[in-house]
């Protein structure tokens, strides 16, 4: 079975992870934001784009209304409770190719190509 594999997570807000590790929230358990996850599998090199929203359960709502779909859910929106959710949610996935995965993560996370294939 193929599985994905994280090269990189970078917070949209932020310039780099680091800056994001020293940001403190006002409410760490209020809180959202959107990061993007460069994503290959096991087996392969290659990876592609995909944006994540995650969001605290308080600011769910808030996300949802600037249009925002909240993909991972955290009890604390901070640096490692964002890395870790992440890493946790996609590297639990198991498919049996590279589109089986994408369809996977797709279900929670947005694809660089989306809504360019007829999937």
């Amino acid at each position: 079975m193929l599985q994905p594999k994280i090269e990189d997570l970078c917070p949209n807000d932020f310039p780099e992870w680091e800056a994001f590790e020293s940001h403190e929230p006002a409410d760490p358990s209020d809180d959202y934001g959107w990061f993007h996850v460069r994503i290959g599998a096991n087996d392969s090199a290659a990876t592609n784009d995909f944006q994540v929203c995650v969001a605290t359960p308080r600011a769910c709502g808030r996300a949802k209304a600037a249009g925002s779909r909240p993909g991972i859910i955290v009890d604390r929106f901070d640096a490692t409770s964002v890395r870790d959710a992440v890493f946790q949610r996609v590297e639990s996935i198991e498919a049996r190719d590279w589109e089986a995965l994408v369809e996977e993560l797709r279900t929670f996370m947005l694809w660089e190509y989306e809504g360019m294939s007829g999937a």
